[in-house]
């Protein structure tokens, strides 16, 4: 799980020895944090690569949702796609647009909360994605709001590719960093009715614990959400190949993809 998250976190820790006050993993100083613990062997160039072994359309236009300070779009632009990155955090953006020296003609970012602001007004684009279980962390009475708007970006044909945690039975209540290849340890507990989850994230090698919480869905859930927002041809899988043969019994979590 990027993967997993937006959280809050107010520990004091120390960080190239630096005493920095956390206030969220996705923002100032922390993003340092997040992308060491999640990028720091080209895994983003890995998940671009995994998109484009399904996604042969070129020089097409590309929406992120929830870009982060910008490394997966980018990389789509060093290879001939046009891309505009969404992100509710000010300093990831920022820090988007100042690793965007090179493709500005290409890319570009903006703060965007996209569970109250417009997504794209009259632009469309062809393929819009969301990963690293970004809409997870929107409120599970608002996220049909949030894929209608996602339609209404979308041009004909177009596609709609995220990732959602899972809320399976039995639940998965701890996973370890051999299963996540992370030096993460993810401890968790669901409301199996609302799918409402609590995670603790022990980060092994910065020696902090951090609480946030999400939502997690099941495969009918999801599936009737994009149904009544107009999506079809539906297909989910754990690994963005989309290849069936990596299907597991108990999914954390599952990307799914739809047409308009």
């Amino acid at each position: 799980m990027k993967h997993a998250s937006k959280f809050k976190i107010t520990k004091k820790i120390l960080f190239t020895e630096t005493l920095i006050i956390m206030t969220g993993l996705y923002r100032n100083s922390g993003l340092k944090i997040y992308e060491k613990s999640h990028y720091s062997h080209g895994e983003y160039i890995a998940e671009v690569e995994q998109i484009l072994t399904w996604y042969r359309q070129r020089n097409t236009r590309i929406l992120d949702i929830g870009c982060s300070s910008g490394l997966h779009a980018l990389e789509f632009a060093k290879r001939g796609f046009y891309i505009e990155g969404l992100d509710i955090e000010q300093s990831a953006i920022e820090l988007a647009k100042k690793r965007n020296s090179e493709y500005m003609q290409k890319a570009g970012f903006r703060v965007v909360d996209i569970e109250k602001d417009e997504l794209c007004g009259s632009e469309k684009f062809d393929l819009i994605y969301s990963i690293g279980n970004v809409l997870s962390h929107v409120r599970k009475n608002r996220i049909l709001n949030v894929f209608l708007k996602v339609k209404g970006c979308l041009g004909k044909n177009g596609i709609f590719l995220f990732d959602v945690l899972m809320n399976t039975k039995p639940f998965r209540k701890e996973i370890n960093p051999k299963e996540n290849e992370l030096q993460i340890i993810w401890k968790r507990q669901i409301d199996e009715e609302t799918g409402r989850i609590g995670m603790d994230g022990i980060f092994l090698d910065f020696d902090f614990t951090q609480h946030f919480e999400v939502w997690g869905y099941t495969i009918r859930e999801i599936t009737e959400l994009l149904n009544h927002a107009g999506f079809g041809n539906i297909e989910f899988s754990e690994k963005l190949d989309f290849n069936v043969k990596n299907q597991t019994e108990k999914p954390i979590s599952l990307y799914f993809r739809a047409k308009y």
